[in-house]
């Protein structure tokens, strides 16, 4: 074997190994950033290299496995207001049934223009 290209990590798969590498490093990295998961989780990288030798232990195959362990995404916390409806039947919503719509308050009303409580054009 002498004269022949290492098997080495660089080369294995053509640099199919490095570029799955690479992927999955590139998902966790992205991850951390999702302000929508845990920052005191711990991400990693898993690199799996598998060899089969056959019987005379001349050829052998190989499996690459890489896979990236990512912290999940954080549950959305939220209220819901439970009743039953004229048939006696579950309901449920976001917002209290009994709850009074507000109107457009940054609008005046009247017309004129107001800057911090101040008439500014009329």
């Amino acid at each position: 074997m002498d004269g022949q290209e290492r098997f080495s990590l660089a080369e294995i798969g053509s640099g199919a190994t490095v570029e799955r590498f690479d992927l999955a490093m590139q998902e966790v990295l992205d991850n951390i950033q999702d302000v929508n998961t845990d920052p005191k989780k711990a991400r990693s990288v898993v690199l799996k290299i598998t060899i089969h030798p056959d019987e005379d232990r001349g050829v052998g195959k190989y499996l690459i496995d890489v896979h990236s362990k990512i912290a999940p995404i954080k549950p959305h916390p939220g209220r819901v207001f439970l009743g039953r409806d004229g048939k006696g039947r579950g309901v449920a919503s976001e917002e209290h049934p009994t709850q009074v719509e507000m109107t457009d308050m940054t609008k005046p009303t009247d017309g004129k223009v107001y800057k911090i409580g101040k008439e500014v054009m009329g």
